[in-house]
C-alpha cells in the first residue's frame, strides 16, 4: 500500500493557496505550489512572492512541492530572447522552491510537438544546454527537479532529455492526463514501464481524451486500478499529485485509492 505522506493535492484545488494549504493539512496530503503570483504580475518581485507564499502556508507541515512558473516558458526557444526570458523564470522557480523548503520542483518539457527534425534538434541541444548548467544548483541544494510531459506523443523524447544531462538530481514527472490526451498509441501504463527508475513524481487526474478537464480519477477513460497495479508491480513510490481543482473530485479520488487498496488509510 501506498504511504500517505507521498500523496499531495494542488494549491489549485482551492480558490487561495492558502485554503488549498488547510484542506492538505485537514486531509493529511502534502501540497505542490502552483501558479505562483509572480508571473502574473510585473511589478512582484522574486522575494515579494517568496513572502507572500509563505505567509500563505505558515503553520503547514507536510511535504511541499513546487510547480515552476510555465506560461509560454520555452528554455529551448530558438528564439534568444525567448529563450533568456524562459531560463530567467527557470532559476526564479528554484529560488522560490528553495525558500519554501520544497523536496521537488516540477518543469514542462516546453516541447511544442514539432515533427521538424531540424527543430527536435534544435530544441534538444538548447534544452541539454541549459540544463547542464541549472542541474547544478539542485545538486548543491539536494532538490530534485523533474520534467513533466505536456505535448509529447511518446516516452521517449524526455527519457531522452535527462540522459543527455546526465544527472541524478533531474528526473521525470509523469502527467497522466496529458498522456490520455496526446499520447493515443502508448499507454499510461507503457509510459511507467518506460521511466521506470527515473519516475519520481506523477500528476493524476482523468479525462475523456478531448479536454484537459482534470478531472477525478472516476470521470474520464483512463483506468486506474490498472495504473496503481503496474505502479505496485515495479515497486515504484513516485510522489502523486491529485491534481484536480475541487475538494468534491479529491475526495472521490482519495475514496478510489482506499477503495482499491492502493492507498493506506
Amino acid at each position: 500500500m501506498y504511504d500517505k505522506n507521498k500523496i499531495l493535492i494542488s494549491s489549485s484545488a482551492k480558490k487561495t493557496i492558502k485554503e488549498s494549504a488547510k484542506l492538505a493539512q485537514e486531509l493529511n496530503l502534502g501540497l505542490e505550489i502552483s501558479r505562483v503570483p509572480l508571473y502574473k504580475n510585473e511589478n512582484m518581485t522574486v522575494e515579494d512572492t517568496i513572502e507572500i507564499l509563505k505567509n500563505d502556508i505558515e503553520g503547514f507541515t507536510n511535504k511541499i512541492t513546487l510547480h515552476a512558473m510555465f506560461s509560454d516558458v520555452n528554455v529551448s526557444s530558438q528564439d534568444c530572447l525567448l529563450r533568456k526570458q524562459s531560463q530567467k523564470r527557470c532559476y526564479e522557480s528554484y529560488e522560490i522552491g528553495k525558500a519554501l523548503k520544497a523536496d521537488t520542483i516540477l518543469f514542462h518539457s516546453g516541447n511544442k510537438g514539432t515533427k521538424h527534425y531540424g527543430s527536435i534538434d534544435s530544441f534538444k541541444k538548447n534544452f541539454t544546454a541549459f540544463w547542464k548548467d541549472f542541474v547544478k544548483e539542485f545538486e548543491k541544494s539536494n532538490i530534485i527537479a523533474v520534467i513533466e510531459n505536456v505535448f509529447e506523443t511518446g516516452p521517449q523524447f524526455c527519457l531522452d532529455l535527462i540522459e543527455k544531462v546526465n544527472s541524478p538530481n533531474l528526473k521525470l514527472a509523469l502527467d497522466s492526463g496529458h498522456v490520455n490526451l496526446y499520447s493515443h498509441e502508448t499507454k499510461i501504463t507503457d509510459w511507467i514501464k518506460a521511466y521506470s527508475n527515473n519516475l519520481y513524481h506523477m500528476h493524476i487526474h482523468n479525462n475523456f481524451r478531448e479536454n484537459d478537464d482534470h478531472s477525478n480519477l472516476l470521470n474520464g477513460t483512463i483506468n486506474y486500478e490498472e495504473v496503481f497495479k503496474t505502479l505496485t508491480e515495479l515497486n515504484l513510490q513516485p510522489s502523486i499529485v491529485l491534481e484536480m481543482f475541487t475538494e468534491e473530485d479529491i475526495r472521490k479520488s482519495i475514496n478510489l485509492m482506499l477503495k482499491l487498496n492502493f492507498l493506506k488509510p
